[in-house]
């Protein structure tokens, strides 16, 4: 219920900026807007502006819409044409069309920026390990060495070296570091292997490097439903006590312990509701082969020494500038994820429907403010690059048809449009069909 909530307090605002984008041009364009819709099907609550606009609440929160005067779908007045959005200038009909995925970005954009001016918190990226004849062995990297920067752009926490690499990681591409040695400045190049999304989570371990991080407290954070760890009784909150009658007491050894016991079965004593309780926990085995029960950390829980505490954080105007390149990088490697998976490089398996959204959603929000606005940013980039796809019922779809119109001196014909409209619909459900599918495989295994 939770994750529910907070997923529908993500999809509104995000819904609400895209249409309102469309809305907002239409208007100064001169286009008469009949109704401004959150959701889809019979209206909970209505009401019509001085403007003249019905703005809709309705029940089915998957989208929206922006409802325009169109003598293609209803009969107007002479007196009415010049308001119609298919009597504006291409020009006019392109700006409208678009507006909806530029103003998800420029919320993206916003949104970083506002992170970015506050202050992201996180630990200083310091090595400490380096795992011989490991890539970063190999580019000269020691234990000790803490990363400034990955080609040219400050990485302060070890959020950002990950944000970092995993935007090159995907297709195996060659960055230069910046570390501190010894308090020496000293730049290195090394190539990232080509690892697919279900693995860029593990990048650091695939280059050799084990962060310096302090013990974490054995809490829980978050249970994924239908997971081991839920199976086994575990919960949000739970700090876990020992395993096969030996004390663990940092959430490291806590991972180590697990990756090495797929399918194997552990007896553990937990801390939850106020008693110590006794449970059985079987890790199920991951695609890397390794064990793994569907939980994560509550870090906030562990203190953070003083000498390994770091802040991301920029001045108003510089952060525009971060703000822009964090929203272009996180544009670029969805398109380039979108496009793996269309050329067969990256499985469709990374494809996540409403439930692993949902998931996330509340997982942010428990991390905090910060962390659901970063959340938020991350959807609003995807819904935008979503929905500029050539496909058809997509504002991308409309797009190309003007392009074509631009080429072809004249619009297509409505029995076409009608014909293309039907196809976009097909490929819409069918996509829809593999994320949701894949959501019900995560959860139920």
């Amino acid at each position: 219920m939770h994750s529910l909530i907070f997923f529908l307090i993500a999809l509104a605002i995000l819904i609400v900026i895209h249409e309102y984008g469309h809305f907002w041009v239409a208007r100064r364009c001169g286009v008469k807007v009949l109704r401004f819709s959150v959701g889809f099907g019979k209206p909970i609550w209505q009401k019509v502006g001085k403007d003249g606009t019905e703005y809709v609440l309705a029940p089915i929160p998957m989208g929206g819409y922006v409802k325009m005067l169109d003598e293609r779908e209803m009969p107007v007045s002479e007196e009415q044409a010049q308001f119609a959005f298919n009597r504006q200038s291409l020009a006019k009909r392109v700006a409208i069309v678009s507006a909806g995925p530029i103003a998800n970005l420029l919320f993206a954009i916003l949104a970083y920026w506002l992170l970015l001016v506050v202050g992201v918190s996180g630990i200083k990226p310091v090595i400490d390990d380096v795992r011989p004849a490991s890539i970063a062995a190999e580019a000269g990297l020691h234990a000790g060495d803490e990363i400034l920067q990955i080609d040219g752009n400050d990485t302060p926490t070890w959020n950002s070296v990950y944000k970092a690499l995993i935007q090159k990681a995907e297709y195996g591409e060659k960055i230069d570091i910046t570390v501190s040695s010894a308090s020496i400045k000293q730049q290195h190049s090394l190539i990232l292997p080509q690892v697919g999304l279900e693995q860029v989570g593990n990048i650091l371990e695939q280059i050799g490097i084990e962060p310096l991080r302090p013990a974490i407290k054995p809490i829980l954070g978050e249970v994924m439903p239908g997971s081991p760890a839920e199976k086994a009784g575990l919960k949000a909150g739970d700090m876990l006590l020992s395993a096969q009658q030996e004390t663990i007491p940092s959430w490291n050894q806590w991972v180590e312990l697990i990756q090495a016991s797929a399918g194997k079965k552990l007896d553990i004593e937990v801390f939850q509701d106020g008693e110590r309780i006794a449970l059985t926990l079987i890790p199920e085995i991951g695609e890397d082969g390794k064990g793994r029960i569907g939980a994560a950390v509550d870090a906030s829980q562990t203190a953070i020494p003083q000498e390994l505490q770091a802040e991301l954080r920029y001045g108003p105007i510089e952060a525009i500038k971060y703000a822009v390149i964090q929203t272009w990088d996180f544009s670029s490697s969805t398109l380039k994820s979108l496009w793996g998976m269309i050329t067969g490089k990256v499985s469709t398996d990374n494809l996540g429907g409403p439930i692993s959204i949902a998931q996330i959603a509340g997982s942010s929000a428990e991390q905090g403010v910060m962390s659901f606005i970063s959340f938020l940013a991350m959807i609003s980039i995807t819904l935008g690059i979503l929905n500029l796809l050539p496909i058809p019922m997509l504002d991308g779809g409309h797009l190309a048809m003007f392009a074509f119109e631009a080429v072809r001196g004249k619009p297509l014909s409505d029995t076409v449009q009608v014909q293309i409209q039907k196809v976009g619909f097909l490929v819409l459900i069918m996509v829809m069909f593999i994320a949701f599918f894949n959501d019900l495989s995560r959860v139920f295994g």
